[in-house]
């Protein structure tokens, strides 16, 4: 799969499931905050950095919500 179609169905997992241990799982990957929270907030600097995300992480992530 492609880096843009991983990273998109990503972020709609994430935008869509907040509440979720997935989402929380990987918002703290991506943002190296074990603690961070999945808010509006957490989410904007989430949707910065998943774009620099180094491969493995993205596909850490990806296997994380599916």
């Amino acid at each position: 799969m492609n880096r843009e179609k991983e990273i998109s169905e990503i972020m709609d997992f994430v935008e869509r499931y907040k509440e979720s241990m997935a989402s929380q799982m990987v918002v703290s990957r991506i943002l190296g905050d074990k603690g961070a929270k999945v808010n509006e907030e957490t989410i904007d600097k989430f949707k910065n950095r998943i774009v620099n995300a180094a491969d493995d992480d993205l596909e850490a992530c990806y296997y994380i919500i599916k």
